[in-house]
């Protein structure tokens, strides 16, 4: 053997044991960054039904049943009342020092066609039946009082109002929308000034000088003397307004006045309305075409007499 071949053996021998005692450790540090995006929908459906069904066992012996009604309506009408100021005042009125008791009714208008309604339906029950007395009770000894009879009793009330202002919705009868062509007005007023106070019962007002409003009042009681029974209430109120046309200002008015002036207009109520009990409704207007409405039912049973 040559010595270059020996070289060649003892290189590649070595070779040979330094790659099989070689290992290693690798340690490896990485930031990873991770977006995720997640969406929850939730739909929640609630459904409640109730049923409720009320057994009365009483025959009613008496019944008392109120039902108001007012149903208005303007249509096709037109205003050109220029130059023609209005105000309306109530002033020291409707109370006061000789406040009222009972059932008051006041409509203040001095404007053009407006419809002004106050309406009240009472109804009540009972039974009074004069006291017996005996043919020898001395006269000097008073009678005993009258007595209420009481058995089940059954009270309604009902009370309903209906306004219809201007073109009413699914119109079959040819009616128009109000037209109000109104300038050159100064003023128009509504004032209630230290009125309306210190009244017991029910207390009905409506005030305007405007054009084609509707104002009403309803009151509705029915009231059963009664051991027990049903008292029922309803209220309706119904309002349209629609198809109307106001041009009372300089921009837009076709009266033909020139130079044309606007309405300066303002509803005033001071030092009003305070300490009164029972039912009061007050409306006022000094617009035009405006629907107002006091609608009240109530219907009891008290227990016990008068």
């Amino acid at each position: 053997m040559s010595m270059r071949t020996m070289l060649y053996a003892g290189v590649a021998t070595a070779a040979l044991l330094i790659a099989n005692s070689a290992s290693a450790d690798v340690f490896v540090e990485a930031d990873i960054t991770k977006h995720k995006d997640i969406t929850v929908t939730e739909n929640i459906t609630i459904n409640k039904t109730i049923d409720l069904s009320v057994t009365v066992s009483i025959v009613p012996e008496k019944a008392a049943e109120a039902d108001g009604i007012i149903n208005q309506e303007n249509q096709s009408n037109e205003a050109c009342g220029n130059c023609a100021e209005k105000a309306d005042t109530i002033i020291d009125s409707i109370g006061g020092t000789t406040a009222n008791s009972g059932i008051v009714n006041v409509n203040q208008s001095s404007g053009n066609m407006n419809n002004q309604g106050n309406a009240v339906s009472v109804a009540v029950d009972f039974i009074i039946v004069p006291p017996t007395v005996p043919p020898t009770v001395p006269p000097t000894i008073p009678p005993p009082p009258p007595q209420l009879v009481v058995g089940g009793g059954f009270a309604n009330s009902q009370a309903h109002i209906e306004q219809v202002n201007g073109d009413e919705l699914d119109n079959e009868e040819g009616e128009e929308g109000n037209l109000v062509d109104t300038v050159n007005l100064l003023f128009r007023d509504a004032l209630i000034d230290n009125s309306i106070n210190g009244n017991q019962g029910i207390v009905n007002v409506n005030q305007s000088p405007g054009q084609m409003n509707n104002q009403a009042n309803l009151v509705s009681v029915a009231v059963s003397f009664a051991a027990g029974g049903v008292a029922l209430s309803e209220a309706d109120l119904g309002q349209v307004d629609s198809g109307n046309r106001a041009h009372e200002s300089a921009s837009n008015a076709t009266s033909g006045a020139d130079p044309l002036i606007g309405i300066n207009k303002t509803a005033t109520i001071d030092g009003s309305i305070n300490n009164n009990t029972g039912i009061i409704g007050v409306n006022q207007a000094s617009g035009n075409m405006a629907n107002q409405a006091n609608n009240l039912s109530a219907a009891a049973v008290i227990v016990g007499g008068l």
